[in-house]
């Protein structure tokens, strides 16, 4: 495994593989996810050396803290721990944004009891509320941190713009973004609009403020394992069903790209997923590559594409694949 620190965190040891926590347990939207299995999964991911780990209330609708918390007993000393704020729900898992002081402060008094800890290494905002004023936002922030209960604030699917708004309030130390080999400068994620365009703005921007750069989705959701093909469906019960670009034309242009990664990765003698994950990797603006497990195999592949280096042929290889399929 390898390690990274930024500017931003200097005092945070960062895996360059973290472990994002969408998919545990049995309520967290995806198929083939147990509780027993994510708890394993978790231990198995320290045991690799993963020190990042990226939840957030709304994942399984406070499943996954709760899951979390249980497995990292012990273990809390071990790790960086990352949650998030400002997406409250309705009886019918419906959310809506919620930044206001009231709705960040009760976030992180239920993250910090569901994890069992005193205290978030990183607290981020999970999307921006355009509704409540950033200062109003800033002030439950700085109290949190005067309070010791969040060590450094971050963002998530922030505009350049709003992000820098805030960072004059608030020490903003992080930029959580959707970024792979297939969605470098998408305008949408399931079918919400996005205000920033990852490679184009968000990279030379957390280079040029010494921010931690956290790209989630590196795997496009399975699809840059190389394992789906054009007529692959999503069950109504699995959470990438909901994905527009999981079907229809726009999916079978993004398959017929990874058929044109498949022989680079195989020429390189490595999987597809270790190539797309070595890809963001390498990247010098990334600090660590949320992936996703479900299964205790799953988080230790993920986490040997840390060692995996591409060479430049490889990369270019790469390059003109995704403009041949204009991506």
């Amino acid at each position: 495994m390898q390690y990274k620190t930024v500017p931003a965190l200097p005092n945070a040891r960062i895996s360059t593989i973290g472990f994002g926590c969408w998919s545990l347990g049995a309520q967290s939207g995806w198929t083939n996810s147990s509780d027993e299995e994510s708890v394993a999964t978790v231990y198995k991911a320290i045991d690799c050396g993963v020190t990042f780990f990226d939840t957030a209330p709304v994942y399984g609708f406070h499943g996954s803290e709760t899951l979390l918390g249980r497995a990292l007993q012990g273990k809390r000393d071990r790790i960086f721990l990352a949650s998030k704020c400002g997406l409250l729900w309705d009886d019918n898992h419906v959310t809506r944004r919620d930044l206001s002081h009231k709705a960040v402060i009760a976030d992180v008094e239920g993250s910090l009891s569901r994890l069992k800890t005193d205290h978030l290494d990183l607290l981020q905002l999970h999307w921006p509320d355009h509704e409540t004023p950033l200062e109003e936002t800033a002030r439950a922030l700085h109290h949190l941190l005067e309070q010791g209960k969040i060590n450094a604030v971050g963002v998530t699917n922030y505009s350049v713009v709003d992000t820098v708004a805030l960072a004059k309030l608030v020490p903003v130390s992080s930029y959580q973004g959707l970024y792979n080999l297939l969605e470098r400068n998408t305008d949408s994620y399931h079918s919400i609009s996005l205000e920033y365009e990852a490679e184009r703005e968000i990279v030379p921007f957390c280079l040029e403020r010494g921010m931690a750069f956290l790209p989630y989705s590196p795997l496009f959701q399975g699809l840059l394992t190389g394992r789906f093909n054009a007529d692959s469906k999503f069950g109504s019960s699995d959470v990438r069903s909901a994905n527009p670009k999981l079907a229809g034309d726009g999916y079978r242009r993004y398959v017929a790209a990874v058929e044109g990664l498949k022989p680079i990765a195989a020429a390189a003698g490595i999987s597809m997923t270790h190539m797309s994950l070595a890809w963001l990797c390498q990247n010098p603006a990334v600090t660590s590559v949320l992936c996703g497990a479900h299964r205790p195999d799953q988080i230790a592949d993920n986490a040997a594409s840390a060692d995996v280096v591409l060479s430049e042929k490889t990369l270019g290889d790469i390059k003109e694949v995704l403009e041949r399929n204009g991506l």
